[in-house]
């Protein structure tokens, strides 16, 4: 009778334990909130200005000074790792969007990739 209890103790332990998960969100930004869809419907070429782009995405990560650069870069990323009963999961996302603007602050195209 003792010797099911331990094992019923020590096999409920093992269960519990073989579930983990780490999730960082500290590099995630407002880029995370959106799927390459919503994304590419926020962005139209020759039609979307700086001003839309800020208000859909806020300030760009590069540069610093972007009222005055042609390139904007928005970076967000998640790192998603999780262990179920010892089956390792990783859900992972990188996002890189790079913008290009007119000198009139108009959009002229842009890159996105999602990992």
């Amino acid at each position: 009778m003792k010797f099911s209890y331990k094992l019923i103790i020590v096999s409920l332990s093992l269960i519990i334990s073989s579930c983990a998960s780490n999730i960082d969100r500290t590099k995630e930004t407002t880029l995370a909130q959106y799927s390459e869809k919503e994304i590419r419907g926020k962005l139209t070429p020759h039609v979307t200005t700086r001003r839309d782009v800020l208000i859909a995405f806020g300030v760009p990560a590069h540069p610093a000074d972007y009222n005055s650069a042609d390139k904007w870069y928005y970076h967000s990323e998640k790192l998603d790792r999780r262990i179920y009963f010892l089956i390792p999961f990783i859900n992972d996302r990188k996002q890189n969007l790079v913008l290009n603007f007119s000198d009139k602050g108009v959009l002229t195209d842009y890159s996105y990739t999602d990992k």
